[in-house]
C-alpha cells in the first residue's frame, strides 16, 4: 500500500505536547508520511516560554525545498509573524490538496504578536485558501469581530467566517459554553452541527493542534470533510484521557 504524504507548516514545541511535535505524532497515527517545514522555535527559561520566529530566508527556503512534493493534505499551525504569513500564503497558491488552517492568532508565549494587523492578513491572504478553518473561541471573536456568549453568537460567527472564504468552519468551544461539555461547532455553508464530548479534567495542552492534525490526516485519506472532524473529535478526546504532564498523547488506535 502506497504511504500517503502529509505537509505540515508550523512551530515547534519544545515539551512535544503541542505543535510540530503533536502534528507529526498524530501522522504517524494515520500511518502517513509528514513533510514539515518550521516557522518559530521555542525555548523556555525561568518557567517561561519564548516564540523564536526563524529568519525568513530559511523558511522561503524550506517552502522552496518542498514545491515540487505532491502531498494529500497541508495542515497550517503557528505563523509568528507577518512576513512568514505572507511566505506561507504565497507557497499555498494553487495547492491542490485541502488545507487545513489553525489559525493561531493570541499565544501566551509571545505578548509582542500584533494581533490586528495579523488578523487582517488572515482574511486577506489566507481564509479563502482554506478547506476547514478551526479557531477556538477567542480566534473566532478576533476574526469575526463579535463576541460569543451563546451557540446562537457561535453560529453567527461562523456564517461571518464563512463569507471570508473557507470552505467549512469549525469553532473550537471547548467548554466555554458548558462545563461539563466540551463543544464544537461546524459549518458547511448550508448546515450546523454541533459535536459534544465530556469534559475530561486532565491536561489538554496541544489538543487544538492535535485536532487540527487529525482533521488533515483523515483528509489526506480520503475521508470527507465531516466524518474528519468527526473523527477528529474522537481522536482528541482520546488524547486528553492518555495526556501526561506535558499534554496530550497521540496513542488512539485509529
Amino acid at each position: 500500500m502506497v504511504t500517503k504524504k502529509i505537509l505540515t507548516i508550523g512551530g515547534s514545541d519544545i515539551l512535544s505536547g503541542g505543535g510540530i511535535q503533536a502534528d507529526l505524532a498524530t501522522y504517524a497515527h494515520y500511518n502517513l508520511y509528514a513533510f514539515m517545514a518550521l516557522t518559530s522555535i521555542v525555548t523556555v527559561k525561568e518557567d517561561n516560554f519564548f516564540v523564536n520566529p526563524v529568519d525568513t530566508k530559511i523558511l522561503k527556503d524550506q517552502l522552496d525545498s518542498l514545491e515540487n512534493i505532491e502531498v494529500s493534505a497541508i495542515k497550517i499551525g503557528l505563523l509568528p509573524n507577518k512576513q512568514i504569513l505572507d511566505l506561507t500564503a504565497d507557497f499555498l497558491k494553487n495547492k491542490n490538496a485541502p488545507i487545513i488552517l489553525d489559525p493561531v492568532i493570541v499565544f501566551k508565549e509571545n505578548n509582542d504578536y500584533e494581533v490586528s494587523e495579523i488578523r487582517d492578513l488572515f482574511i486577506e491572504k489566507l481564509l479563502s485558501q482554506a478547506t476547514v478553518i478551526t479557531p477556538n473561541i477567542i480566534e473566532a471573536e478576533i476574526l469575526s469581530n463579535h463576541k460569543i456568549k451563546n451557540m446562537s453568537d457561535m453560529k453567527e460567527v461562523a456564517k461571518i467566517l464563512y463569507s471570508f472564504g473557507p470552505k467549512n468552519i469549525v469553532i473550537k468551544g471547548g467548554n466555554r459554553l458548558e462545563q461539563d461539555k466540551a463543544i464544537d461547532l461546524f459549518y458547511d455553508g448550508e448546515e450546523f452541527k454541533i459535536l459534544e464530548k465530556a469534559i475530561l479534567r486532565k491536561n489538554n495542552y496541544g489538543a487544538g493542534c492535535t485536532f487540527a492534525s487529525s482533521i488533515a490526516s483523515n483528509l489526506a485519506k480520503g475521508v470527507d470533510v465531516y466524518d474528519s472532524v468527526r473523527n477528529a473529535k474522537e481522536f482528541v478526546f482520546q488524547a486528553i484521557k492518555n495526556s501526561n504532564e506535558y499534554g496530550v498523547v497521540q496513542n488512539y488506535e485509529c
